[in-house]
């Protein structure tokens, strides 16, 4: 009877256990019972952070795609999830362009701050805000991290992948094509322009420009950038680079096969295993040595 009773549970528990496999990361996708399983197993969620903006005739969500893109396989790397985070944060140089969408860093850090909030007590205790080719991002990204922790205790991680992409020493062929892997990776390559869809004159300023000199002076004696000093740019086509197009359509898919291979190797260089166990230790040393001892002094968790 005892081997019986043994078999049932081992049954029972077989039934209840049984749970589709993931057939992506992005929480968006997944069921209320693949979340829950997945919560089982990791903690760890990605969220990407970019912004709307001109970037001439690159497409107007780039700069967020990037960071997308890195999620997703940012998730693959340390089997947890990845979501869409916040797609129009404070745009700064390029708010004088009809395709510009401004969201001050403010209410950037708001709506953040509220999803971090969620995912929290949702069970996603690591959790990572990523930017890539944005600048002002940290104005929004950095403030979030900062006090959130203050407010609950729990340190989460912002990788701002333009400084961090530095540590790497890679050469120029090593990164060169991200842009079109991250567009590939999200299903978005056909919004990279091909070589010709724009005229000579769509392609630039409207007009001879003044320059601005103090501008230029700043910047050649260090003091300028996103975080260190207002500023706009004076057309709407001085933002986006200029880099060659891909000649056909097959060029453009070729270029998105290599640049995704270079996202992921990016990805793989990173030892994000490492950061996330370490990231988890931090926390947990927080939690047992830091907070009990400076209670008195420290802000108060919600």
């Amino acid at each position: 009877m005892q081997r019986i009773g043994l078999l049932i549970g081992l049954l029972v528990g077989a039934m209840q256990a049984q749970v589709r496999p993931l057939h992506t990361r992005d929480l968006t996708r997944l069921s209320q019972v693949q979340v829950g399983a997945q919560l089982t197993k990791s903690d760890i969620i990605f969220i990407p952070v970019g912004a709307v903006e001109t970037n001439g005739i690159q497409p107007s969500g780039r700069d967020y795609v990037w960071p997308l893109a890195y999620a997703m396989a940012m998730a693959e790397e340390t089997g947890g999830l990845y979501m869409p985070g916040l797609v129009w944060s404070y745009p700064g140089t390029t708010t004088i362009a009809p395709s510009t969408v401004y969201l001050s860093p403010q209410a950037g850090t708001a709506f953040l701050k509220d999803l971090a909030h969620s995912l929290l007590k949702q069970g996603f205790r690591r959790q990572v805000y990523l930017s890539a080719s944005h600048g002002p991002a940290p104005l929004t990204v950095g403030t979030l991290v900062r006090e959130f922790f203050e407010e609950t205790h729990v340190p989460i991680l912002y990788i701002n992948m333009d400084t961090y992409l530095p540590r790497l020493q890679l050469p120029g062929d090593a990164r060169s094509k991200t842009m079109y892997g991250a567009h590939a990776m999200t299903g978005r390559l056909e919004d990279l322009a091909l070589a010709g869809e724009y005229g000579e004159r769509e392609s630039h300023a409207a007009g001879p420009l003044p320059v601005n000199e103090g501008l230029a002076t700043l910047g050649r004696l260090g003091f300028a950038g996103s975080l260190s000093l207002g500023s706009w740019v004076a057309d709407v086509m001085a933002h986006g680079g200029s880099e060659p197009l891909p000649k056909t359509a097959a060029e453009r898919v070729a270029w998105g096969q290599q640049g995704e291979e270079q996202v992921r190797a990016i990805v793989k260089r990173m030892q994000l295993p490492e950061a996330m166990k370490a990231l988890q230790q931090h926390d947990r040393y927080t939690r047992e040595v830091v907070v009990p001892k400076f209670r008195d002094r420290l802000p108060a968790a919600r």
